[in-house]
């Protein structure tokens, strides 16, 4: 790729070398413990992620400790990291592999590919991390990089994935692109990046202009707000809850929710209760849509179950929240 800037692979590795962080599953990365931290981390900070890391490696230190348990135990622990959908392909994984003989994770990028949750990105990291192979990764840490040593706001993803291919050092593959994605995520930040601190700033074309931040340029995200009603059914025994579906929140348990502004009547006829009591107002956020709820509660007899004893998303338990009705 004629006319475009590379990293010195010494200096990148050198400073890796010397300022990787110590990552729980760099010391050993075996196949099972690297998948697991790259499903964790598609969508989770690093310091979020390494807590719900420790935890699923330690209740599934191997793929088949997670084939014998149950969808429901893996999505209890996952509970409260959001993007269900990785859990639920995690396990899904995890069952696919026990099937084959031998029940290995297969090391070639195109085999993982063909299994559930994993795209190009997390097979190529884990065949380099964990099996040696040359093989380029590209996400959004290697994007900024690229973006901002060759000064382009708006990088295509073949654009990319060439120039990753091209800068890969085919000797040490699993460092190299830990290395490009360290330099990306603790130096070369999206907000403040530290150009005083990079081994690789001499060939940094965004550090000559005002401002390297607007390469690549910040995409907006589009929302669609929802206003709704969820409706808390309260007795001595718990609170009414039942499984969700949908790709979302599929596997979870929740409250009885309406995205219909105007739904809250038949809510309560469907669960055949009189008039609830307005208890609060939450904003909650996903990827592409913004819940706007009104909570109501209302207390009854008999009924319910310990919202303690399912998994639940976020969004309901600060529904639960709202309502006083959040156990321990």
């Amino acid at each position: 790729m004629e006319g475009q800037g590379y990293p010195s692979k010494p200096r990148l590795l050198h400073w890796y070398d010397q300022n990787a962080r110590p990552l729980p599953w760099r010391k050993n990365p075996e196949p099972w413990p690297v998948l697991l931290s790259e499903f964790i981390l598609q969508q989770t900070r690093m310091e979020v992620g390494i807590e719900y890391w420790k935890r699923m490696i330690k209740r599934f230190p191997t793929v088949h400790d997670m084939s014998i348990s149950s969808l429901e135990e893996v999505m209890l622990l996952w509970q409260g990291c959001g993007y269900y959908a990785r859990a639920r392909n995690l396990y899904k994984l995890s069952t696919v592999i026990a099937s084959r003989d031998p029940p290995i994770i297969p090391s070639d990028p195109k085999e993982l590919e063909k299994l559930p949750g994993i795209g190009p990105y997390t097979s190529a990291a884990i065949s380099s991390i964990s099996f040696g192979i040359p093989v380029a990764v590209v996400d959004g840490n290697v994007k900024r990089v690229y973006s901002r040593l060759n000064a382009i706001e708006n990088p295509t993803p073949p654009e990319v994935q060439k120039w990753a291919n091209v800068c890969l050092e085919e000797k040490r593959p699993g460092d190299w692109n830990q290395a490009i994605m360290e330099l990306g995520a603790t130096v070369c930040t999206a907000r403040a990046p530290k150009c005083g601190e990079c081994p690789i700033s001499s060939t940094c074309k965004a550090k000559l202009t005002e401002n390297p931040t607007k390469y690549p340029a910040p995409k907006r995200r589009k929302s669609k707000k929802i206003n709704g009603h969820a409706l808390v059914i309260s007795s001595p025994e718990g609170v009414v809850l039942s499984q969700r579906d949908g790709p979302q929140l599929g596997g979870l348990w929740g409250v009885p929710i309406t995205e219909d502004p105007n739904g809250l009547q038949e809510l309560c006829s469907d669960y055949k209760i009189g008039s609830p009591e307005r208890v609060g107002e939450i904003h909650h956020a996903f990827s592409h849509r913004d819940f706007h709820i009104q909570v109501w509660k209302i207390d009854v007899l008999k009924g319910g179950i310990s919202s303690a004893s399912v998994p639940i998303s976020r969004l309901d338990q600060r529904i639960l929240e709202a309502a006083g009705c959040v156990e321990i």
